[in-house]
């Protein structure tokens, strides 16, 4: 009985992990080429985004490719991918 019961337990704390960090990919966007993929406790965001540079004078100059790999926790993880862009750009300056 008390294996039983330890299998169980162990079978329940592995699906218990499973649920709560296996990502999942939720596809790729059309800015460039960004990835998510979201677990229920933390979002990892490959950044692949074209950005535009801007001079002095507020003319645009080039279109810069963005590349990084961000990992958001919870609760930070249900935000959406531009409230993410905006944070990411505040934090990058």
């Amino acid at each position: 009985m008390k294996k039983k019961i330890t299998i169980i337990s162990i079978i329940a704390a592995v699906a218990l992990v499973l649920i709560l960090f296996l990502p999942i990919p939720h596809g790729s966007y059309d800015d460039g080429g960004t990835r998510v993929y979201t677990a229920l406790t933390y979002k990892i965001v490959k950044w692949n985004r074209m950005v535009s540079v801007y001079n002095d004078d507020g003319v645009m100059v080039c279109i810069d490719i963005y590349n990084d790999t961000s990992v958001y926790w919870f609760p930070d993880n249900f935000k959406s991918v531009d409230e993410l862009w905006e944070v990411e750009m505040r934090t990058d300056k």
